[in-house]
């Protein structure tokens, strides 16, 4: 029972606070990825101020008697977001769509064009269009999730629905946590099994493995490929933007050792990613955050619809969920362009056969508005974002490929159902003590 030791140690801490000279710090609360991570805020309590009042402050919990959903709802507030000042949101509460126990449209609302712009601008964000991104994750009070760009919503209107609305708080500023933006596509160990699962052979990974390392060689010799590289594989902080734009500018050329230490780290670091993950790039792919289809026209997934084993490819084309998907590639100069034809589609992590969907990615005119964001339908029997690995649409991302090294032969592969069985609820409010021994 050496571990029982340990346990009641930090139990210790979390309920008698912790002393550093003068100051006893008390047990606040924990996000999300501070959990993960095991570490949780602590507050060194004021005459005035102590870690009560402040999560009074947070918002209105009292209801929420479920001690795992009430330390997360707490958690929320610590989301890591920016706020988007002096500019005032009138926000409306609107319908879920619901079918069979599924809900489509979960974690996803809608935003004006002009609010947009304003965060744009307040937010320095920078696209290749200079449009303002499509889609956003927002914390709002207590509400969260996403926020599409939506022509219907009126001026300074946000449109929320009932499954962001988590709980009742004071602070109604409109906090912005990231934006839709293309990302490249990558593999890893998981998907890679699923895959082969399905029947992809592993000469695939193998060719697409050997075609990576040796780009990436022939980008630390040639300033073109360099150049093409580094636009083709942006991080998210979008810096290799920045390194190929000081390779044209000649600092590679020149062997400027800062230029070449920066570009041999940015080697060793895809290297470190495809030895410890086999983080391969696919250059016919993107990772995006995922929003719904507000007009209807997108097709869903309808049992109903399942093409016998003999059906022609035409009858297995058109039984295929829809999904619209519309991406800038830098290397392209930020050109948009519409993806059609049969993509795959997944979530990390992807661990059961049936988590990686095969969709078929249609041009729809009237989402053209909707850029480096994949589209789900709102009808059918079951919503997409469900099927792999049990995601929703309120800031998850999806991994789309049309690679066609790597779709399986089969289309139509049952799904595992991810709904849980309802949490069991106190009969009492939720006390620190009982979230600090969750905690521990």
């Amino acid at each position: 029972n050496t571990m029982d030791e340990v346990f009641t140690r930090i139990k210790r801490a979390l309920v008698n606070g912790i002393v550093i000279g003068d100051r006893r710090y008390e047990f606040l609360a924990f996000g999300n990825s501070q959990f993960r991570e095991h570490g949780a805020y602590f507050f060194a309590p004021l005459p005035n101020l102590t870690a009560a009042n402040i999560r009074g402050w947070m918002g209105h919990f009292d209801d929420i008697r479920n001690v795992a959903r009430h330390a997360a709802r707490l958690g929320q507030c610590f989301s890591t977001t920016r706020a988007v000042a002096g500019c005032p949101v009138q926000f409306q509460k609107i319908e879920d769509i619901e079918r069979n126990g599924y809900t489509f449209s979960d974690g996803v609302g809608r935003i004006s064009k002009f609010l947009a712009q304003m965060v744009m601008s307040e937010l320095k964000i920078k696209t290749p269009t200079g449009e303002p991104p499509s889609a956003y994750q927002f914390r709002l009070g207590g509400s969260k999730g996403m926020l599409m760009v939506d022509p219907q919503a009126q001026r300074h209107e946000v449109h929320i629905r009932n499954s962001q609305y988590k709980f009742s708080a004071k602070h109604n500023g409109l906090e912005i946590i990231r934006w839709s933006q293309f990302t490249m596509a990558t593999l890893n160990r998981q998907i890679m099994i699923v895959l082969s699962s399905l029947g992809i052979s592993n000469i695939v990974f193998h060719k697409k493995l050997k075609a990576m390392l040796t780009s990436l060689d022939e980008a630390m010799a040639s300033d073109s490929q360099a150049i093409y590289l580094l636009r083709k594989y942006v991080d998210p902080n979008q810096m290799t933007l920045l390194l190929s734009q000081m390779v044209l500018d000649g600092f590679r050329r020149s062997n400027e050792p800062f230029m070449t230490s920066v570009m041999t780290l940015w080697r060793a670091w895809h290297l470190k990613y495809l030895k410890e993950k086999a983080k391969i790039a696919i250059d016919k792919g993107a990772c995006l955050l995922g929003c719904m289809d507000e007009t209807g026209l997108l097709k869903g997934q309808f049992a109903s619809s399942k093409p016998t084993e003999c059906a022609s490819y035409e009858e297995r084309l058109a039984a295929l969920p829809e999904i619209f998907l519309q991406i800038a590639r830098h290397e392209n100069g930020g050109k948009y362009e519409v993806i059609e034809g049969v993509c795959i589609l997944s979530r990390n992590p992807s661990l059961h056969p049936g988590d990686i969907r095969v969709v078929r990615a249609v041009n729809v005119p009237q989402l053209a508005h909707l850029q480096d964001v994949v589209v789900f339908p709102q009808t059918g029997d079951r919503d997409i974002p469900s099927m792999c690995s049990g995601g929703d649409l309120d800031g998850d991302d999806f991994l789309v490929i049309w690679d066609p090294d790597l779709i399986p032969d089969d289309w139509f592969t049952t799904p595992m159902k991810y709904t849980s069985n309802k949490a069991r609820d106190l009969d009492h409010d939720v006390t620190v003590d009982e979230i600090t021994s969750f905690f521990v």
